[in-house]
């Protein structure tokens, strides 16, 4: 008799979570359309890889061979493309503030003359930080043009005094690099940055979607209805709430995997289900964060604002915008509260490495782990939906 009730219950309250669903189509834009479109739009839009062949201009004050050679080279860049050329500096800065071009290469007067002289000419770069990612590639660019300059000048200044280019290449190049990268063989700017950034991003709708459907509750006034449909159970007015969403969400999770590892060709090197799994322990265990945070704070705009906030800075503190080694030792510590870090954790072993799932199986515990917390304090934001008061 008592599991038939429970059934009944458990019924009664899915059934009002997914009235609650259908009602505001807030929910379904929340839950489906802006996940996908949000993914799909950082995806496609480096696709291709990194930014290449940003615009710039170049200021040749001196018209030598040498520099005219220099030009040549930094063109044939992959990180930038020269489209524009000024007579002087202030003409080439009135360009980059009227954004014609995201930075300029300036060659100076008698930079031939005084290099094969030995007097070091000053070569300066202009870049303009305001798009960090394009500006980052133009940077790069300039850099590697200045450092080739230089070996290019060495070069022509030993050939001139007879040493022989045996000994010039040992001298300007001592040793060669092998650079190998497992993880990113291709190096994918695409592979590098939405590995990380697509979960934390459905994370983030997973929070705000959690929270403002308990906040709904407490602000409307009808959480007392909301327990008596689950027979005063707190556990589950939660299940019967929650796993319509949960359903939802895993879904969308899944196609989004789909899309990455399919359509965009992404690394995979695991079998399938370890990162099927995963993204349904991630979408669970970010509900319960939520419902965590509400027993900590069982107020709509409080509970709301501090999942928020969590969810947008673990973009940065669980080391997905800054390595985690160049963090702060306590804000390394709190990157590992929130769950989307775990994932993380199991797409670089599962999805990049390729290692035996044995060895990741702390951070399937780990994201197992967040269902469990809400339920040791539930009888707290019981309490609250029992009395409600509503702070605005």
């Amino acid at each position: 008799m008592q599991k038939i009730m429970i059934m009944r219950y458990i019924g009664q309250s899915f059934k009002r979570g997914c009235i609650q669903l259908v009602r505001r189509p807030m929910y379904f834009l929340l839950i489906v359309i802006m996940p996908i479109l949000c993914c799909w739009y950082l995806m496609d839009l480096i696709k291709g890889g990194s930014v290449q062949r940003v615009p710039v201009g170049i200021v040749d004050l001196d018209n030598s061979i040498m520099s005219r050679q220099v030009l040549r080279t930094l063109n044939g860049l992959q990180q930038v493309n020269i489209c524009h050329r000024y007579s002087n500096f202030a003409e080439a800065r009135d360009a980059v503030q009227r954004g014609e071009v995201l930075g300029f290469f300036l060659l100076p007067e008698y930079l031939e003359e005084e290099a094969l002289g030995g007097r070091q000419p000053i070569v300066s770069y202009y870049v303009n930080y305001a798009y960090y990612a394009p500006a980052s590639m133009q940077y790069k660019g300039f850099k590697t043009m200045s450092l080739l300059a230089n070996g290019a000048i060495v070069q022509t200044a030993l050939r001139t005094v007879g040493v022989p280019n045996q000994m010039i290449a040992a001298a300007l190049q001592p040793y060669q690099t092998h650079v190998h990268m497992p993880g990113n063989p291709f190096i994918n700017y695409d592979y590098y940055l939405n590995s990380t950034f697509v979960p934390c991003f459905l994370s983030l709708f997973i929070l705000l979607v959690t929270a403002f459907s308990l906040g709904m509750e407490l602000k409307s006034g009808l959480s007392r209805q909301w327990l008596k449909t689950s027979g005063d159970s707190m556990f589950l007015a939660l299940v019967g709430k929650l796993v319509p969403q949960t359903v939802l969400f895993t879904a969308v999770g899944w196609f989004i995997q789909w899309m990455m590892y399919r359509c965009y060709d992404f690394p995979l090197n695991c079998n399938p289900w370890n990162m099927l799994s995963a993204m349904f322990l991630l979408v669970v265990a970010n509900q319960s964060f939520a419902v965590l945070m509400y027993c900590f704070t069982p107020n709509f705009r409080y509970g709301t604002m501090l999942c928020t906030l969590l969810g947008m800075v673990s973009f940065s503190f669980t080391g997905f915008s800054l390595p985690q080694e160049a963090l702060y030792p306590w804000v390394e510590a709190l990157g590992f509260v929130m769950p989307v870090k775990y994932y993380f954790l199991i797409m670089v072993d599962q999805a990049l490495n390729g290692i035996d799932v044995y060895y990741s199986r702390f951070y399937y515990a780990a994201l197992l782990g967040f269902t469990i917390l809400p339920m040791l304090l539930s009888w707290r934001l019981k309490k609250d939906c029992l009395n409600p008061v509503y702070v605005p």
